[in-house]
């Protein structure tokens, strides 16, 4: 018996240098990578294949049946064939699924703690030229989503030129950035024109305190007449809250306001130390009275039904499909698997580009003493970037056990396995040049008790 299979429309083929075996989504980031005995029995799921299921062995009726039953493939007729978008492409570059693309540094308000000072246009603005030379380099790559910020990214004059510009190369665009501010029913009748339905994420610090924070006045009720916008059109959206000492106390009306605007996620995070803020420390709060506010909001969460997905900087995270807290700090991996955990699995599919065109791990790195350490794809071609010896490409292929041979105390610490090092962002806060650093904010967590109390906290509510 001959069964025919072919990809749904939402999958096409794909390969990159050392990984040529993969399928990934057209719409959203996902990307699956395949054996070569796998990429054997897949790749013939292209409708015109004969596949003789009664020579296949049991394991491999059982791959095709998981294929289908997880939306990858259907069975068909023996006359459809793949769309041109879906036949196999190779990238001869290194894989990355996704990037941060920091389309200008200008932006239209003056946040006073904005890390990358965009409110004086320090990072400035890439021509359209140098726009078209990064786009072309994405293209080569084989990278498929780009996410739009910048400063305001919708603040660039050509921002619709672009966008077009991405999507006639079939690039995909699953997240856009804002202070809320050009967010209107015009832009969004402008999104749905080009069948496109991102999810943009808002900035919104505090009730009552973000008038102050973005320095506009009116910014709150603009962002939180733009949320509702979305909510009405069905845009969906998360929320970036970055707290100081003046804001911190509004965190549980802050959550409970953005629920009731349909947003799906929020992550709340102290000022940073940069940028314009650098030199106003009065503004930011220590780790330990971040975490203090942290521990007494934990409980009204809970209170509150969860109301959605929420990231407490590092120290708490809760997902409501999985229905349990966790923290980003506490990696846990056992010791001996360091030698091929990575530092950051993050770089591994993705990058943040800066508006100077400067390739970095995240776009927190931004306006630090590093930044000027990474190549930068405008003087250098990204596939080279991706492919040769660089700062970029260390911290791609850092393991854990490269942090332990360069912190020789921390390979003796009790809470190595838990700790793993820390975030290498937070990490070059404090030895601006030094990526193997220990990241002090984890530290603190562990070392001075802060997980012990935030279970001990759960632990009391019956969440642990």
């Amino acid at each position: 018996m001959n069964r025919h299979y072919i990809l749904t429309r939402a999958y096409a083929l794909r390969g990159w240098k050392l990984l040529p075996y993969a399928v990934q989504c057209l719409f959203v980031p996902r990307t699956e990578f395949f054996r070569e005995e796998e990429w054997a029995l897949f790749s013939a799921c292209d409708g015109q294949t004969d596949i003789d299921w009664d020579a296949l062995t049991e394991e491999q009726r059982e791959r095709y049946d998981h294929w289908e039953k997880n939306g990858f493939i259907r069975r068909c007729g023996p006359d459809e064939r793949l769309l041109p978008v879906q036949e196999y492409r190779f990238y001869p570059a290194r894989f990355k699924e996704d990037v941060q693309w920091s389309i200008t540094g200008r932006c239209n308000y003056r946040c006073r703690h904005c890390f990358m000072s965009a409110p004086h246009g320090a990072q400035g603005e890439p021509s359209w030229e140098q726009l078209m030379t990064m786009l072309d380099a994405f293209e080569r790559c084989g990278i498929h989503n780009l996410n739009l910020t910048g400063g305001e990214p919708m603040f660039r004059r050509d921002f619709w030129d672009l966008v077009d510009e991405i999507h006639r190369r079939g690039i995909a665009i699953p997240t856009l950035y804002s202070n809320g501010l050009l967010i209107t029913d015009a832009f969004l009748d402008e999104l749905e024109k080009r069948h496109m339905r991102p999810s943009i994420q808002f900035s919104f610090d505090g009730v009552g305190h973000h008038d102050w924070m973005r320095g506009v006045p009116g910014a709150e009720k603009i962002v939180i007449d733009a949320l509702r916008r979305c909510q009405e059109r069905g845009f969906p959206t998360s929320v970036s809250m970055v707290v100081c000492r003046e804001s911190v106390g509004s965190i549980r009306e802050s959550v409970n306001l953005m629920a009731s605007l349909g947003v799906n996620s929020m992550k709340v995070g102290n000022a940073s130390p940069q940028g314009e803020w650098k030199n106003e420390p009065e503004h930011y709060l220590t780790q330990a009275e971040l975490y203090e506010a942290f521990l007494e909001y934990i409980p009204h969460f809970y209170e509150d039904g969860m109301p959605l997905m929420l990231g407490l900087e590092g120290f708490f995270f809760y997902d409501p499909q999985k229905q349990k807290a966790s923290a980003h700090h506490e990696k846990n991996i056992k010791e001996a698997d360091f030698g091929k955990a990575l530092m950051c699995g993050h770089v591994r599919r993705g990058l943040y580009v800066s508006p100077k065109g400067n390739v970095l791990p995240c776009m927190s790195m931004v306006g630090g003493p590093i930044e000027e350490q990474f190549p930068n794809m405008l003087e250098t071609p990204l596939e080279d970037i991706l492919d040769r010896d660089s700062l970029y490409m260390d911290i791609v292929n850092f393991r854990i056990s490269d942090f332990m041979e360069h912190n020789p105390e921390c390979r003796e610490c009790e809470y190595r396995e838990a700790c793993c090092g820390g975030c290498r962002a937070i990490a070059v806060r404090d030895h601006p040049t030094d990526y193997l650093s220990k990241d002090l904010i984890a530290c603190e967590y562990f070392k001075d008790g802060w997980k012990d109390k935030k279970d001990a906290v759960l632990k009391s509510i019956g969440q642990l």
